[in-house]
């Protein structure tokens, strides 16, 4: 299962003042560096830090008279207030991002620390239902949201008018990227876990080496925990006097 979504070509208006230059070859640099990428969390660090840079040419383009002047025009006023919407559900979603990311770092920590420092198989097995009980609300509200950047995204591409002013169409252009990311970013928390007919424990064991089930980290990490919490893996796991298994499931855990 594909767990992002590409960074879209939009064209921006042909007559292009020198910040919609700047936003379209942002643009060609994220293609070029997501089709270079080799994992899901690669991808979307390069989108966010990309939105970062979009975002502050949209300031400085927001920041001039001719653009002010543009958008107070009686035409613009619907693209400007379906844009306005946009913007806001797209912060509102940011919002819930930055929660459920906080949260998922402070519990993979408590995690890392009881599996690698811990004696204690009952305080293991209680940590570990712990992180899958977070797992399966954060897959939830996520599979939610997604539904809304769904709508949301339907409605932005449907506003595309070739009567738009230039700073309409960039902003709309930046809005669709945006949510792109988002959609990538909250599908990789929210990806079910797969399960391989191999044990991947087994795998980490007999090899003492991580091997990579699918480009979606999270999906590998909830996939290995799932198995330790079976009977099965328990017991192989539980009663090694090394902790390879561990020490290869904390490494993922850095990579979130």
């Amino acid at each position: 299962m594909n767990t992002t979504h590409k960074i879209r070509s939009l064209s921006l208006p042909s007559k292009l003042n020198p910040i919609n230059h700047r936003i379209e070859q942002e643009l060609k640099r994220l293609r070029s560096k997501e089709e270079a990428s080799t994992s899901a969390s690669e991808r979307i660090i390069i989108g966010v830090s990309g939105l970062e840079k979009l975002y502050g040419y949209i300031n400085q383009a927001l920041s001039l008279p001719m653009t002010q002047q543009a958008l107070s025009l009686h035409q613009h006023e619907k693209h400007v207030a379906q844009l306005f919407k946009g913007c806001s559900s797209l912060l509102s979603v940011c919002s819930l991002i930055k929660e459920v990311v906080f949260q998922q770092v402070e519990i993979s920590k408590s995690l890392e620390s009881s599996l690698t420092e811990s004696e204690d198989i009952t305080k293991m097995q209680s940590n570990i239902a712990n992180y899958n009980s977070f797992r399966k609300d954060v897959i939830r509200k996520a599979k939610d949201v997604l539904k809304s950047l769904n709508q949301l995204n339907a409605e932005l591409l449907g506003e595309e008018d070739c009567h738009q002013s230039t700073v309409i169409k960039s902003l709309r252009c930046v809005s669709i990227i945006n949510l792109s990311v988002f959609q990538s970013l909250l599908l990789f928390l929210s990806i079910p876990v797969s399960r391989p007919k191999k044990s991947l424990v087994s795998k980490l064991m007999n090899k003492g080496k991580w091997k990579y089930e699918s480009e979606n980290e999270m999906n590998d990490v909830d996939n290995v925990l799932h198995q330790l919490f079976s009977t099965k893996d328990q017991k192989l796991c539980y009663h090694l006097e090394n902790r390879r298994c561990w020490w290869e499931l904390c490494r993922e855990f850095r990579m979130i």
